[in-house]
């Protein structure tokens, strides 16, 4: 509209560019859509670098990720919860001492939201399957582990399924 695009365009364009790994595609996306150009939002700059920590998420820059984030309290609060998964993501990849305090604090945002009890539900398994790949993952042989890498398969609703599958080799 107007030379601008929506922000859940902007959003979804970003993450289904990066599923198959068409990275380059992605940056130069990011690159010739500034936040000038992102319409839908007062903060505008927030989505855009959500995005680009995504991208870098995507290519394994974790600092640079964690960096680039600019954590505010977006008016959006599915971007606001997708940048508090991102966070705990690449606190996960970095050994963050952070990573239980933030998924803790997303726990109670998720909770407290005016999402369906099924929306709430795909963040709140998230969460559970990341404490769960915490404590058994390490144990390779263990009947626990197991059963959790089938538990994040057959989940109906669960955000990052890939990722989490990634932490269970």
């Amino acid at each position: 509209i107007d030379d601008s695009i929506s922000l859940t365009a902007f959003y979804n364009l970003t993450i289904f560019s990066l599923k198959p790994g068409q990275y380059a595609w992605t940056k130069n996306f990011l690159d010739s859509h500034p936040p000038e150009r992102i319409c839908g939002t007062r903060y505008p700059e927030e989505i855009h670098s959500l995005c680009i920590t995504e991208y870098l998420f995507a290519t394994k820059k974790y600092t640079e990720a964690e960096d680039t984030l600019v954590y505010r309290l977006f008016e959006n609060t599915f971007m606001s919860i997708s940048a508090d998964v991102l966070l705990i993501k690449i606190y996960y990849e970095t050994e963050n001492e952070l990573l239980e305090t933030r998924m803790k604090a997303l726990d109670q945002k998720v909770r407290r939201t005016k999402f369906s009890d099924e929306k709430k539900e795909v963040y709140l398994n998230f969460l559970r399957k990341l404490n769960q790949i915490i404590k058994y993952g390490w144990q390779i042989k263990s009947p626990k582990r197991i059963k959790l890498l089938e538990e994040i398969k057959s989940v109906p609703g669960i955000v990052s399924r890939e990722w989490l599958l990634e932490k269970l080799p």
